[in-house]
């Protein structure tokens, strides 16, 4: 049983007058947002627009960068070279700390999204390319990462000393070797279904897989889907049901700003 857990989302998702979801309503009740850097969605005016909500309620700021694929929302593998990846993440990253400086905010962390992660899993190598990309921009970036089991990506960014928040997905499914995969139905989640999932992991540090194993799941954080149209309504539950376990929704990237440890300390100091 844990003592606390962050609650993050994915946001700025939006096109311009086109508008995913219900951001500001999600942004009131979450801990952590990691803004989507207009490749794979988003733009220069919902990057500032979701900066200055962070700010006003107090959310702290990560970036999400992706493939430039809108059409396919960033889920297409593509074909690219690690300084390509370098390059797309400097160019992403650094645009999202653009706002947040000029809003007088400071970004603090980054994690790459669908088919960019899925590239960086195929190797150490990949990885590498894209943390390198991280650091390029800010070396004090913390890394949100999928809690899976041993991957490249993890690996790499422990060996290059990254502080690590691991995350928990309760919208996506759990195969029994950990790995994960879309599940949701397009634009909508199972309210009652998320609450029992994250009410097991964090009672119980498991989630139930695909064939019905329960898997054991070390994480700091919960991402939220916040482009789905029922997103408020899943973080209002989220909470009544923290609430009644006893568990405290904060943001866990800024106690690691703040230097008072890394993601792997976490699990261990969290939990009672």
């Amino acid at each position: 049983m844990r003592s606390w857990i962050d609650l993050n989302s994915d946001m700025g998702e939006s096109f311009g007058n086109y508008v995913l979801g219900r951001p500001d309503e999600v942004m009131k009740q979450i801990n952590h947002a990691n803004i989507a850097c207009g490749f794979h969605a988003g733009d220069p005016v919902w990057i500032r627009r979701t900066v200055e909500s962070a700010k006003r309620y107090g959310v702290t700021l990560g970036a999400h960068p992706g493939f430039p694929d809108k059409l396919g929302f960033g889920r297409r593998l593509m074909n690219i070279t690690r300084q390509e990846a370098r390059d797309y993440v400097v160019y992403q990253v650094g645009a999202v700390k653009a706002f947040a400086d000029a809003a007088g905010v400071k970004l603090v962390a980054a994690k790459p999204h669908g088919a960019f992660y899925l590239w960086a899993q195929q190797s150490e190598e990949n990885a590498r390319a894209i943390l390198e990309g991280f650091r390029e921009v800010d070396p004090a970036l913390v890394a949100y990462l999928p809690a899976l089991p041993r991957h490249p990506m993890l690996a790499a960014a422990e060996k290059m000393g990254f502080r690590v928040i691991k995350e928990f997905y309760p919208g996506l499914v759990y195969a029994d070797d950990g790995s994960i995969g879309v599940k949701r139905t397009y634009g909508e989640e199972n309210v009652e279904e998320i609450v029992g999932l994250v009410t097991k992991f964090v009672t119980e540090g498991k989630v139930t897989g695909s064939s019905g194993k329960d898997i054991k799941i070390e994480a700091d954080s919960i991402c939220i889907h916040g482009d789905v149209i029922n997103a408020p309504e899943v973080l209002t539950a989220l909470h009544q049901a923290l609430k009644q376990a006893g568990v405290t929704a904060r943001s866990a990237v800024q106690d690691l700003v703040k230097g008072k440890g890394n993601g792997r300390a976490h699990a261990a100091h969290a939990g009672a």
